[in-house]
């Protein structure tokens, strides 16, 4: 099976191998390394030196002679990656790029192979510097491309150490998927410059990632507390409200001050369900009733439906669409809830003013724009948004972000905040389109 014949047809070929069977893995490294010895490439080869041994004998008895394997330039993968220490991506590639440069000659093909290792170490630092390598690596592909007549470089993951952020950034990072069975362009990748090119701009990363590791796992634990106090509050409020109505039932006419006191406990007892319902909100699921959306029709039944609070409030409403045939896969009544959450946001952090939804079509996403020009987000509040009961409202709890930014999580989109002071404050909803 030869996955990546005529790939050199490109002017850089950069490909991520995921595999899961070794013995395919052999096979197409084979048949890879063969492809180039017959095409008379410079082959550079990094991997465990037992699997070059069995890829040697291979060839042998695919028919290729001594004098052709001697010009294979094998470099052990533990040798290569550094795999005795931390992996340190801008090390790897200073190393790498002497390597490659030494071989690069004008109208050659370079042809490269790489199994990535490293020794175990926190995934939380590892994630990010892998992904800074395959940027340089990138990089430095297309530099050596304007050297040599074309450049193919395979990068080979073992899938069971891949978890699902790492493999989305190497497919940003590679033109092309290979696995086991099959070989295809990647969708989501994106040539860029190399962002992280120092030491203070990875640990920057790397500490943008833990904060982001920490707070899903803040969210996940406040699910669970959340859904443990939901069901205690609700167990309680089932016992009052049973008994209040009892009371109510039993007892004669009351006056007025009674009547009023009475009336007001029944009310708290409503506001302690909402709270209760908002709890359970960030245990449970949202992606259960899931069918084809129009987005900007849902944009617009959102309006329609807070239309009496808007008016109330005095404040103008605005939608945009790129045009009404945007459509999404999802729970209607949930993500609704989004952007009902998103709107009183903006209602309430305006005395007067404008909310404008824009509704736009970009390539395998819909974006959904929600901005208001309200005083905007001050730091020492912007710090805390989102965290677990934290508001700037005197009566509110700090789950409504919360929830939405779990629910949009769940229909594998994004919900993201920027906001200038004196400006307002615009959250942009990404999700994928059907």
């Amino acid at each position: 099976m030869r996955l990546t014949k005529g790939i050199e047809s490109s002017p850089v070929g950069h490909v991520v191998y995921t595999y899961t069977d070794i013995d395919k893995y052999i096979e197409h490294a084979t048949s890879y390394v063969a492809e180039g010895l017959d095409e008379n490439h410079v082959v550079l080869y990094v991997d465990r030196l037992e699997n070059f041994t069995i890829i040697k004998e291979n060839l042998r008895n695919m028919g290729f002679s001594k004098n052709q394997i001697d010009r294979i330039h094998f470099i052990d993968t533990n040798v290569a990656y550094n795999t005795h220490e931390d992996f340190n991506a801008e090390t790897i590639v200073k190393v790498a790029s002497e390597t490659i440069n030494f071989h690069a000659k004008e109208g050659s093909t370079i042809r490269g192979w790489g199994l990535m290792t490293w020794r175990p170490q926190n995934i939380k630092t590892l994630t990010p510097s892998i992904v800074i390598h395959e940027k340089n690596f990138d990089d430095l592909f297309s530099k050596i491309a304007n050297i040599t007549a074309n450049y193919i470089q395979v990068c080979a993951y073992d899938s069971v150490s891949l978890t699902g952020s790492l493999l989305i950034e190497l497919l940003r990072t590679h033109e092309y998927h290979m696995t086991d069975t099959n070989f295809s362009p990647s969708h989501v990748y994106k040539k860029e410059p190399v962002r992280f090119t120092g030491l203070s701009e990875q640990l920057q990363f790397e500490k943008e990632l833990r904060s982001h590791d920490t707070r899903r796992d803040k969210l996940d634990m406040t699910g669970k507390l959340a859904s443990i106090i939901a069901h205690e509050l609700r167990s309680s409020l089932t016992v009052v409200q049973g008994r209040l109505q009892l009371f109510d039932l039993t007892s004669g006419g009351y006056s007025e001050a009674s009547q009023a006191h009475l009336d007001g406990l029944q009310k708290g007892l409503q506001e302690i369900e909402q709270t209760a319902s908002q709890f359970l909100s960030l245990a449970e699921s949202h992606v259960e009733n899931q069918k084809a959306l129009n987005i900007s029709e849902l944009v617009e039944q959102v309006t329609m439906q807070m239309k009496a609070t808007i008016d109330m409030a005095g404040i103008d409403i605005h939608v945009h669409s790129d045009h009404h045939e945007m459509m999404i896969f999802g729970d209607e009544l949930k993500i609704k809830q989004v952007f009902i959450n998103i709107v009183k946001n903006a209602i309430e952090a305006m005395e007067t003013g404008t909310i404008t939804l824009v509704v736009k079509d970009e390539q395998d996403h819909v974006i959904i724009e929600v901005s208001d020009n309200g005083p905007g987000i001050p730091d020492n509040i912007l710090r805390q948004i989102g965290d677990p009961f934290m508001s700037s409202k005197e009566d509110g709890t700090g789950l409504g972000l919360l929830i939405s930014e779990k629910i949009v999580k769940e229909h594998n989109g994004s919900l993201l905040l920027h906001t200038l002071i004196g400006k307002g404050t615009t959250f942009t909803v990404s999700l994928p389109k059907l």
